[in-house]
């Protein structure tokens, strides 16, 4: 968690967590952020709780990268923390 704290989305706006078969990676920083899982099947992305009734985008730079994502992948810290929490400890997420 102390790395994902340090990123501000501008200098180091990007990590990835290899844990198991499944490869973690947060992108953002300061307090926005998008979190990707991408197993052996899939890829998920983390939702926020927010529902927008318009497909509004927010500019967020991954990986050095500007880009534009939907409102609802952007999470907050917390939510960061908590996904993490259950990944990594493998209990049950939604």
């Amino acid at each position: 968690m102390e790395v994902i704290r340090k990123m501000d989305g501008f200098t180091c706006s990007q990590i990835s967590i290899q844990h198991m078969d499944n490869m973690i990676m947060i992108g953002g920083g300061s307090h926005e952020f998008i979190v990707t899982v991408e197993t052996n099947t899939a890829i998920h992305n983390l939702l926020s709780s927010t529902e927008e009734e318009e497909e509004e985008k927010v500019k967020l730079t991954v990986g050095g990268q500007a880009c534009e994502f939907p409102q609802q992948y952007i999470v907050s810290m917390e939510l960061v923390e908590s996904a993490l929490l259950q990944l990594l400890t493998d209990t049950s997420a939604e």
